[in-house]
């Protein structure tokens, strides 16, 4: 086996990548790795240009699979980053796990194996967001000023003791690694931190507990039908209620509600019990 292809396999075991779909990055490793790695993608400021110049050179991907096979070879350098940070492999092994979350979401949408998140995953290669415990904290800014975005994974889980525990542990690596946002703000913009969601969910919803750790406006954006229904391009009408959460959307929607996104900024004392 190419050498590419030994690398790649050892990190699709370690992130738990699905069997089907590593056996379709694998064959693509040898030629794919003769991309050169792309500088744009390591820039926040060209991210998007970055992204568009891999396309290209990557030429026909309609599923994604290359463009995956891709962001994996780049996701074994990312390691040496993390060594010289002096974070553990198992704070690594969490965060790339996002690509084989990503494709399980793809499958789940579409029936098939793909992959359509390389917009997004710029973050992890170039080591702007490290996920530690249930949650994901990106390093940029907020009105000019360094801040931590914050990002909830689809397999998180909204406990407060468990979120207590990864923004603690997060405050301290990334203070220690990046002086500059030891004191920084922490934000998050998310169809979670949405005021409607209070007339939908009861007072005990880990969700609602979630945001009273927030100081949160409205922003005029509605992401939550990709969230909540597999498919949000299928007509309300046909939305599953499969779950007490879809049951009480669909309603909601139909009754003339909206769901708008809220930007939420943490306070200094967050996720306490509630």
């Amino acid at each position: 086996m190419p050498e590419a292809a030994q690398q790649l396999e050892g990190l699709c075991g370690e992130i738990a990548m699905p069997g089907e779909l590593t056996a379709q990055i694998l064959p693509l490793a040898e030629a794919v790795s003769r991309i050169p790695r792309l500088e744009e993608l390591y820039d926040p400021q060209t991210w998007d240009a970055g992204y568009e110049r891999l396309s290209r050179l990557l030429g026909e991907d309609p599923r994604g699979v290359k463009t995956l096979c891709y962001f994996l070879l780049r996701a074994e350098e990312t390691w040496d980053q993390y060594q010289v940070l002096g974070w553990s492999r198992e704070r690594y092994r969490d965060t790339m796990r996002c690509f084989s979350r990503f494709a399980g979401e793809y499958r789940r949408r579409w029936g098939r194996d793909g992959f359509d998140r390389g917009r997004w995953t710029v973050r992890q290669i170039s080591g702007r967001l490290v996920r530690v415990g249930e949650l994901e904290y990106e390093r940029t800014t907020l009105e000019g000023k360094p801040a931590l975005s914050l990002h909830i994974p689809s397999d998180a889980c909204l406990l407060p003791q468990l979120l207590r525990l990864s923004w603690a542990q997060a405050r301290e690596e990334l203070g220690a690694a990046f002086p500059e946002y030891r004191d920084a703000p922490l934000f998050c913009d998310s169809w979670l931190l949405s005021p409607a969601l209070k007339e939908l969910l009861p007072e005990t919803s880990n969700i609602l507990r979630f945001q009273r750790s927030f100081s949160i406006t409205p922003l005029d954006r509605c992401s939550f039908m990709r969230w909540v229904f597999s498919d949000p391009e299928l007509p309300l009408a046909q939305q599953p209620e499969d779950t007490t959460l879809r049951r009480r959307v669909k309603a909601f929607l139909l009754s003339g509600g909206t769901i708008p996104d809220g930007r939420g900024i943490l306070s200094s004392d967050p996720f306490r019990e509630l």
